[in-house]
């Protein structure tokens, strides 16, 4: 009986040593892991894909806006009078030309931002 016991105390010792030993490691590898993203985060690759990101979200959301002002709803326009009808056309208009000049603008940011990135890359390698 006394070896069973004794077998049993050391099983359990076993088990908790494992998990100790088991959370260290993971400890250790979420160190890692997380030092590993912070040296990634300034990284100039990093850097160039989070200013893609936001180009594009600019620019989905500038499309969203360009669908959204061209959606005719054709049936509150048939019940519209003339006069209603040309304002609605021109504020459609004054709208398509913000949603332009925005996008050009977002364009010429994004030209300007590439123009400066590829000089510093320049003067890195010099």
């Amino acid at each position: 009986m006394f070896y069973v016991t004794l077998a049993c105390c050391v099983i359990a010792c076993a088990v908790f040593i494992g998990r100790y030993f088991a959370a260290r490691t993971r400890l250790v590898e979420k160190k890692i892991d997380d030092a590993v993203a912070r040296s990634l985060l300034k990284s100039p690759l990093m850097v160039e894909l989070r200013d893609l990101r936001e180009f594009n979200g600019a620019m989905r959301n500038l499309l969203i806006d360009l669908v959204e002002n061209e959606d005719p709803r054709q049936q509150s326009v048939a019940r519209l009078t003339a006069t209603d009808k040309k304002r609605l056309s021109s504020d459609r208009e004054q709208r398509r030309r913000e949603i332009y000049g925005e996008a050009v603008f977002i364009l010429q940011q994004e030209t300007k931002t590439k123009l400066s990135t590829k000089d510093h890359k320049t003067a890195d390698l010099t």
